[in-house]
């Protein structure tokens, strides 16, 4: 049964294809909104209808300026307000994923008195997420 559970350090976080370096976590959340639909023929219990869905992912890692792709890259993108690709994966052939559109909704730095600098990010998606096996 060990051979099946998968090891979280495998997870990663790209934007557009290039790994968020320095990552310690990360967090893939997804929900559905439910609409009332109780009645006065529901016999005093709750009744729910489907509503909305959306997703999100988060993590942090640690601050380091000469990056390929961390805090100052992450800034940049906060900065043009603008959607990523934004893929949940492992990068190994055959294995699923989710990938989908999503906007930079926080972004924070945290330096304390000698320890390690750190950043925190969390992305908000747009649109359908994807699960599928990468090729």
């Amino acid at each position: 049964m060990a051979d099946t559970i998968f090891n979280g350090t495998r997870l990663g976080i790209y934007v557009g294809g290039t790994l968020i370096a320095g990552a310690t976590g990360s967090s893939l959340s997804m929900s559905h909104s439910l609409r009332d639909a109780t009645s006065k023929d529901s016999g005093g219990f709750s009744e729910s209808l489907e509503g909305l869905r959306e997703w999100s992912v988060e993590g942090e890692g640690f601050f380091a300026q000469d990056a390929t792709y961390g805090y100052d890259e992450l800034f940049a993108l906060y900065q043009s307000r603008g959607t990523v690709t934004l893929r949940f994966s492992s990068e190994t052939s055959a294995e699923l994923y989710h990938e989908g559109t999503a906007i930079l909704a926080d972004l924070s730095a945290d330096a304390p008195v000698e320890d390690s600098t750190t950043f925190s990010f969390s992305f908000t998606g747009t649109g359908a997420i994807n699960y599928k096996a990468l090729t």
